[in-house]
Protein backbone atom coordinates (compact mmCIF):
# COMPACT_ATOMS: atom_id res chain seq x y z
CA UNK A 1 0.00 0.00 0.00
CA UNK A 2 1.23 3.46 -0.93
CA UNK A 3 -0.05 6.88 0.12
CA UNK A 4 0.28 10.48 -0.97
CA UNK A 5 -0.81 13.71 0.69
CA UNK A 6 -2.38 16.58 -1.25
CA UNK A 7 -2.88 19.73 0.84
CA UNK A 8 -6.02 21.51 -0.36
CA UNK A 9 -8.10 24.59 0.28
CA UNK A 10 -7.91 27.71 2.37
CA UNK A 11 -7.74 25.72 5.61
CA UNK A 12 -4.93 23.46 4.33
CA UNK A 13 -6.76 20.18 4.71
CA UNK A 14 -4.73 17.03 4.15
CA UNK A 15 -6.41 15.00 1.43
CA UNK A 16 -4.82 11.59 1.07
CA UNK A 17 -4.79 9.03 -1.69
CA UNK A 18 -4.03 5.45 -0.64
CA UNK A 19 -3.67 2.66 -3.15
CA UNK A 20 -2.78 -0.94 -3.80
CA UNK A 21 0.44 -0.80 -5.79
CA UNK A 22 -0.42 -3.98 -7.71
CA UNK A 23 -4.02 -3.33 -8.72
CA UNK A 24 -3.81 0.53 -8.68
CA UNK A 25 -7.18 0.55 -6.91
CA UNK A 26 -7.31 3.59 -4.64
CA UNK A 27 -9.17 5.29 -1.83
CA UNK A 28 -9.49 9.05 -1.51
CA UNK A 29 -9.55 10.29 2.07
CA UNK A 30 -11.00 13.69 3.04
CA UNK A 31 -11.15 15.54 -0.30
CA UNK A 32 -11.86 18.96 1.14
CA UNK A 33 -11.30 21.24 -1.86
CA UNK A 34 -9.66 21.45 -5.29
CA UNK A 35 -11.17 18.38 -6.98
CA UNK A 36 -9.42 19.16 -10.27
CA UNK A 37 -6.00 19.08 -8.63
CA UNK A 38 -6.81 15.85 -6.81
CA UNK A 39 -8.02 14.27 -10.05
CA UNK A 40 -4.92 15.47 -11.90
CA UNK A 41 -2.68 13.75 -9.36
CA UNK A 42 -4.74 10.57 -9.58
CA UNK A 43 -4.32 10.56 -13.36
CA UNK A 44 -0.56 11.03 -13.07
CA UNK A 45 -0.37 8.12 -10.64
CA UNK A 46 -2.57 6.01 -12.96
CA UNK A 47 -4.97 5.09 -10.17
CA UNK A 48 -8.60 4.02 -10.17
CA UNK A 49 -10.50 5.42 -7.16
CA UNK A 50 -12.93 2.89 -5.71
CA UNK A 51 -14.23 4.90 -2.78
CA UNK A 52 -14.03 8.09 -0.76
CA UNK A 53 -13.47 7.80 2.99
CA UNK A 54 -14.47 10.72 5.19
CA UNK A 55 -13.00 10.94 8.68
CA UNK A 56 -15.84 13.30 9.59
CA UNK A 57 -18.46 15.54 8.04
CA UNK A 58 -17.12 19.07 8.47
CA UNK A 59 -17.39 21.25 5.39
CA UNK A 60 -13.64 21.77 4.93
CA UNK A 61 -13.19 18.00 4.48
CA UNK A 62 -16.03 17.33 2.03
CA UNK A 63 -16.37 20.11 -0.54
CA UNK A 64 -14.62 18.22 -3.36
CA UNK A 65 -16.78 15.12 -2.89
CA UNK A 66 -19.46 15.88 -5.54
CA UNK A 67 -16.99 16.50 -8.37
CA UNK A 68 -14.94 13.41 -7.56
CA UNK A 69 -18.02 11.19 -7.36
CA UNK A 70 -19.09 12.58 -10.73
CA UNK A 71 -15.67 11.75 -12.17
CA UNK A 72 -15.23 8.27 -10.71
CA UNK A 73 -18.74 7.01 -9.80
CA UNK A 74 -17.42 5.78 -6.47
CA UNK A 75 -19.27 5.53 -3.14
CA UNK A 76 -18.77 7.98 -0.29
CA UNK A 77 -18.30 6.43 3.13
CA UNK A 78 -19.06 8.30 6.35
CA UNK A 79 -20.04 7.22 9.86
CA UNK A 80 -23.81 7.40 10.28
CA UNK A 81 -23.49 9.71 13.30
CA UNK A 82 -22.16 12.47 11.02
CA UNK A 83 -24.80 12.13 8.32
CA UNK A 84 -26.92 15.05 9.55
CA UNK A 85 -23.83 17.28 9.84
CA UNK A 86 -22.73 16.31 6.32
CA UNK A 87 -26.08 17.39 4.87
CA UNK A 88 -26.70 20.45 7.06
CA UNK A 89 -26.93 23.92 5.53
CA UNK A 90 -25.37 25.15 8.78
CA UNK A 91 -22.23 23.15 8.01
CA UNK A 92 -20.21 26.15 6.88
CA UNK A 93 -17.37 28.40 7.99
CA UNK A 94 -18.44 31.90 6.96
CA UNK A 95 -17.17 33.94 5.29
CA UNK A 96 -14.56 31.50 3.98
CA UNK A 97 -16.47 28.30 3.23
CA UNK A 98 -20.18 28.17 2.34
CA UNK A 99 -22.08 24.90 2.76
CA UNK A 100 -21.21 22.10 0.36
CA UNK A 101 -23.89 21.47 -2.28
CA UNK A 102 -24.98 18.50 -4.41
CA UNK A 103 -23.51 16.03 -1.94
CA UNK A 104 -24.21 12.37 -2.75
CA UNK A 105 -25.78 10.20 -0.10
CA UNK A 106 -23.04 8.54 1.97
CA UNK A 107 -22.94 4.93 3.07
CA UNK A 108 -21.52 3.51 6.27
CA UNK A 109 -17.88 2.50 6.13
CA UNK A 110 -16.90 -1.11 5.34
CA UNK A 111 -13.76 -2.68 6.73
CA UNK A 112 -12.26 -4.06 3.52
CA UNK A 113 -12.42 -2.08 0.32
CA UNK A 114 -10.47 -1.74 -2.93
CA UNK A 115 -8.15 -4.59 -1.91
CA UNK A 116 -7.09 -2.53 1.12
CA UNK A 117 -8.02 -4.01 4.48
CA UNK A 118 -8.47 -1.49 7.26
CA UNK A 119 -10.12 -1.05 10.63
CA UNK A 120 -12.69 1.66 11.20
CA UNK A 121 -12.01 3.21 14.60
CA UNK A 122 -14.87 5.33 15.91
CA UNK A 123 -13.09 8.33 17.44
CA UNK A 124 -15.78 10.90 18.30
CA UNK A 125 -15.22 14.19 20.05
CA UNK A 126 -14.37 16.55 17.21
CA UNK A 127 -17.68 15.41 15.72
CA UNK A 128 -20.11 12.66 16.85
CA UNK A 129 -19.26 10.44 13.89
CA UNK A 130 -15.54 11.08 13.72
CA UNK A 131 -13.56 8.04 12.59
CA UNK A 132 -9.95 7.10 12.13
CA UNK A 133 -8.93 4.56 9.50
CA UNK A 134 -6.24 2.12 10.61
CA UNK A 135 -4.33 0.07 8.05
CA UNK A 136 -2.48 -2.50 10.17
CA UNK A 137 -0.41 -4.04 7.39
CA UNK A 138 0.91 -0.64 6.37
CA UNK A 139 1.32 0.50 9.97
CA UNK A 140 -0.55 3.78 9.58
CA UNK A 141 -3.72 5.52 10.67
CA UNK A 142 -5.60 8.45 9.15
CA UNK A 143 -6.77 10.34 12.23
CA UNK A 144 -8.74 13.19 10.67
CA UNK A 145 -9.15 16.06 13.12
CA UNK A 146 -8.96 13.86 16.22
CA UNK A 147 -5.19 13.76 16.72
CA UNK A 148 -2.55 16.11 15.33
CA UNK A 149 1.17 16.40 15.81
CA UNK A 150 1.38 17.80 19.36
CA UNK A 151 -2.30 18.73 19.29
CA UNK A 152 -5.89 17.57 19.11
CA UNK A 153 -8.97 18.70 17.23
CA UNK A 154 -11.07 21.64 18.30
CA UNK A 155 -14.35 20.92 20.06
CA UNK A 156 -16.05 24.31 19.97
CA UNK A 157 -17.98 23.48 16.78
CA UNK A 158 -21.37 21.76 16.61
CA UNK A 159 -21.25 18.29 18.15
CA UNK A 160 -17.80 18.70 19.67
CA UNK A 161 -16.93 17.48 23.15
CA UNK A 162 -13.41 17.64 24.63
CA UNK A 163 -13.83 14.85 27.19
CA UNK A 164 -15.08 12.54 24.44
CA UNK A 165 -12.24 13.50 22.13
CA UNK A 166 -9.58 12.88 24.77
CA UNK A 167 -11.08 9.46 25.50
CA UNK A 168 -10.95 8.67 21.80
CA UNK A 169 -7.27 9.52 21.68
CA UNK A 170 -6.26 7.82 24.93
CA UNK A 171 -8.46 4.72 24.70
CA UNK A 172 -8.54 4.11 20.95
CA UNK A 173 -5.65 5.71 19.10
CA UNK A 174 -3.10 5.27 21.87
CA UNK A 175 -3.90 1.54 21.90
CA UNK A 176 -2.27 1.22 18.48
CA UNK A 177 1.38 0.17 18.20
CA UNK A 178 3.80 2.95 19.09
CA UNK A 179 5.44 2.83 15.67
CA UNK A 180 2.14 3.49 13.86
CA UNK A 181 2.39 6.52 11.57
CA UNK A 182 -0.39 9.07 12.12
CA UNK A 183 -1.62 11.00 9.10
CA UNK A 184 -3.77 13.85 10.49
CA UNK A 185 -6.37 16.04 8.82
CA UNK A 186 -4.09 19.10 9.05
CA UNK A 187 -0.35 19.48 9.49
CA UNK A 188 2.52 17.03 9.45
CA UNK A 189 2.58 13.31 10.13
CA UNK A 190 3.64 11.92 13.48
CA UNK A 191 3.62 8.59 15.32
CA UNK A 192 1.53 7.17 18.11
CA UNK A 193 4.59 6.71 20.29
CA UNK A 194 5.74 10.30 19.82
CA UNK A 195 2.31 11.66 20.72
CA UNK A 196 2.03 9.46 23.81
CA UNK A 197 5.33 10.86 25.05
CA UNK A 198 4.98 14.48 23.96
CA UNK A 199 1.45 15.63 23.16
CA UNK A 200 0.61 18.13 25.93
CA UNK A 201 -3.15 17.54 25.61
CA UNK A 202 -3.13 13.77 25.99
CA UNK A 203 0.22 12.63 27.33
CA UNK A 204 -0.04 9.10 28.68
CA UNK A 205 0.48 8.63 32.40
Amino acid sequence: MLTERIVVGLLQVNCYVAWNDETRDALIIDPGEEPERIAQRIRRLELMPRGILLTHGHVDHIRAVPKLVEAYSCPVMLHANDSSLYHSNDNELPPWLPPAVDLPEPTDVPRDFADLAFDVLHTPGHTPGGCSFYFPRAGLVFSGDTLFQLGVGRTDLCGGDMDTLLRSVRDVLFSLPAETTVYPGHGDATTIGYEKRNNPFVMAD
